[in-house]
């Protein structure tokens, strides 16, 4: 039963990372829907570094492109005022990047206590569902017509923008993606650069909060907070592993799916599930 619970937590992470939907939301109400207890904030990291491996598989032609540009860039002096600047706009991609994780990484330490207690309760992660459902809705159609600028164009102030927006993934059933492509859409890039851009901002965010919480899945069972799942590290890996197939097989589909629709769907879900969590809590069936 571990390993069978494991395997579909492994799935659930694969399918949610990337989609505007909160993994962290579905791998802590899931497993308390279906009576097994709270899967914990440790074993929900560490899975995730199996979706972080799926986005450098993935996207390794882009981020060795980046980086190979990156050492080009250095070898030469800076563009001149007014000079075209597109040459060297890896630079520009990477320092976005190390800029859009430090609020996240922030407010995470900041938070770390009630992250892992208060705010993992299922009402304030249903609110949260629904609230950040309804932002990411009412930016996608505001911005529709606004939103023409290339990844190419890309500066650290959408690094600034982009990561206050993602501060808020620290909370339970925010959306990491969802945050990152509410910030994109008001930095006004175009649908595929906001893509990419919330993509590429994954790869720091998960692997340091999976390095951080490694150290707490290795405590021993009953140090764990009673009703918390504990998986064995074999078990761990599996679901690890399970999450890399699904993540990668959900990023292509993300990218193909949302290059041409909207996220209407995943709001909607948001706001049915916050809401069936919030009648089943009352009612005290979580």
């Amino acid at each position: 039963m571990e390993l069978l619970k494991a395997i579909v937590l492994g799935i659930i992470q694969g399918l949610t990372e990337f989609l505007p939907v909160s993994s962290s939301a579905h791998l802590d109400l899931i497993p308390r829907m279906l009576g097994w207890g709270d899967a914990g904030v440790a074993f929900t990291a560490v899975i995730q570094l199996g979706t972080l491996l799926a986005v450098f598989v993935y996207f390794r032609k882009r981020i060795w492109q980046t980086l190979t540009g990156i050492w080009k860039a250095l070898q030469k002096a800076p563009p001149a005022p007014g000079e075209d600047r597109e040459s060297q706009w890896e630079v520009q991609l990477l320092l976005a990047v190390i800029i859009g994780t430090i609020p996240l990484a922030l407010v995470a330490l900041a938070l770390k206590k009630y992250i892992e207690t208060t705010l993992r309760e299922p009402t304030p992660v249903a609110i949260m569902l629904i609230l950040m459902g309804l932002a990411l809705y009412l930016v996608e159609k505001g911005t529709e017509k606004l939103r023409n600028r290339p990844l190419t164009d890309i500066t650290w102030k959408d690094g600034v923008l982009v990561g206050a927006m993602q501060a808020f993934a620290a909370v339970p059933g925010s959306s990491r993606s969802g945050s990152t492509l509410i910030g994109a859409f008001l930095s006004k890039l175009d649908r595929e650069a906001a893509l990419e851009f919330s993509f590429l901002l994954s790869l720091p965010a998960v692997l340091l909060s999976g390095l951080f919480e490694i150290k707490d899945l290795l405590k021993p069972q009953e140090v764990a907070l009673p009703g918390t799942l504990h998986f064995s590290p074999v078990n761990t890996l599996v679901a690890t592993v399970v999450a890399f197939v699904v993540g990668y097989a959900s990023i292509a589909w993300m990218l193909k799916y949302l290059a041409k629709h909207s996220t209407l769907v995943f709001v909607i879900w948001r706001v049915v599930l916050g809401a069936v969590v919030l009648a089943m809590h009352g009612m005290g069936k979580i």
